[in-house]
């Protein structure tokens, strides 16, 4: 019983300073630009901006409109259409275990993930998820 007490104490301690706990997403949207399969950064956020990150225990959405600096040009087959789609995009450093889905490609270093989701209208949405307790790294 004293231990679930303080179970709770603490969940209840995280959810009251959101800061604390918080976990980060990033997303950012990208769309074929030319025929040959280059991606381009299109608005996807909120009032207009580049893109959206979702922070705390909520995962509430706020403008994003910086453009991340990407450091790898990824070629994707996007599944919906059958086309190729090059996508510039942020990996950090190390080996990620790579992860398949139906819809996405998922690139997971542990505690940082950077997804792929592949949309049927032929964009992609890139998402970058610092996890529990992390900020986003995107230097």
């Amino acid at each position: 019983m004293f231990h679930n007490a303080h179970a709770f104490a603490l969940v209840a301690l995280l959810a009251a300073v959101p800061s604390w706990a918080s976990a980060e997403q990033l997303r950012l949207r990208y769309v074929p630009m030319d025929a040959a399969g280059t991606m381009t950064q299109v608005p996807a956020g909120p009032d207009g901006n580049m893109g959206e990150v979702k922070r705390g225990l909520g995962l509430r959405a706020i403008p994003h409109s910086y453009v991340v600096k990407p450091n790898q040009m990824v070629t994707f087959r996007h599944p919906f259409n059958g086309k190729n789609a090059t996508v510039p995009i942020r990996l950090p450093s190390g080996t990620p275990r790579m992860e398949h889905r139906s819809d996405r490609i998922i690139y997971n270093y542990g505690d940082y993930t950077v997804e792929a989701r592949f949309n049927p209208d032929g964009s992609i949405d890139m998402v970058y998820n610092s996890g529990l307790l992390r900020p986003l790294r995107l230097n």
